[in-house]
């Protein structure tokens, strides 16, 4: 048998097989090089557009500026007792829960007050009239509607209205009434209010001087680079409010935030937070509470 012979073929062998393996080898980095490099260059249009997630309109680059602000919950009983005292004794006398600062209304119980009803085609003109009753709601001309986070469909429709600082809104528990709604027998469209309940921040105060915020845009890109835009998604709405991170003894501390609503596929609505100041995910954040020293 002639060794050398086969030791030349074993040879022939492995080296074309080392050859063949390292060009695959090479091609794998060039094709990897070329994905980092697409990923990198490409704008986050593109990149969603690749992964199927839809959204309306355009993503703004806008800049809007924005504080970190302050301020103390309002006590509601001081408050109706202010009102007794000044202008009306049976004011809320009837129909109303006071807890934790917040005051639940039942309008319909309460002999002074009159019924308001919620037409879906005008929403907003039918809230004015009822925000602007002085014997129906406290700071009523304070709060705005929030109609990203308003729901007239299903089983349990809610309007939410919230207080604004600078065109910013808040959207937070501690500023903003939850008005729960149910059918009237006037029209599928119109709705009864049958409770709300309110929360309020009063003596407002700026921490710090005002500072650039992260963009619309900004936000939906730190929120794909972290993976939480899920392939085929839709977008549904942007919004930027402020929100509490924390609370100092009595005082509530805010910053602007990005709340982004996503959609995916058999899922229900998921809406993930952004901090304008930081451009971080806070999305599940719990508010840590400072206790006196």
């Amino acid at each position: 048998m002639d060794f050398k012979r086969i030791e030349w073929i074993f040879f022939l062998a492995f080296l074309g097989l080392n050859m063949f393996l390292f060009g695959i080898y090479q091609e794998g980095l060039k094709e990897e090089n070329n994905v980092s490099f697409s990923d990198q260059t490409d704008s986050i249009e593109k990149r969603l557009g690749k992964d199927g997630i839809t959204y309306k309109g355009t993503l703004s680059g806008e800049k809007k500026e924005g504080y970190y602000l302050s301020g103390e919950q309002t006590n509601f009983y001081d408050e109706i007792q202010k009102e007794r005292d000044t202008r009306d004794r049976n004011f809320f006398k009837n129909g109303i829960e006071l807890l934790d600062n917040s005051l639940t209304v039942y309008p319909q119980m309460n002999y002074a007050q009159t019924s308001y009803f919620i037409d879906e085609k005008n929403v907003e003109k039918s809230l004015e009239a009822f925000l602007n009753d002085k014997d129906s709601v406290l700071f009523g001309n304070q709060y705005r509607y929030l109609s990203d986070f308003s729901n007239l469909d299903g089983e349990f429709p809610e309007i939410v209205v919230s207080q604004s600082y600078k065109n910013i809104p808040f959207k937070d528990d501690t500023a903003q009434i939850s008005l729960k709604l149910e059918k009237s027998d006037e029209s599928d469209n119109i709705h009864k209010i049958y409770k709300y309940t309110q929360t309020h921040i009063q003596g407002i105060e700026e921490l710090r001087d005002k500072t650039d915020l992260s963009s619309e845009r900004d936000a939906i890109e730190t929120l794909y680079i972290n993976n939480k835009i899920p392939s085929n998604a839709k977008i549904t709405f942007m919004k930027l409010a402020y929100t509490r991170i924390y609370k100092i003894r009595e005082k509530n501390v805010y910053v602007p935030v990005w709340f982004i609503g996503i959609k995916a596929s058999g899922s229900n609505l998921q809406i993930e937070q952004v901090n304008a100041m930081s451009n971080t995910i806070i999305t599940n954040n719990i508010v840590p509470k400072v206790e006196n020293q």
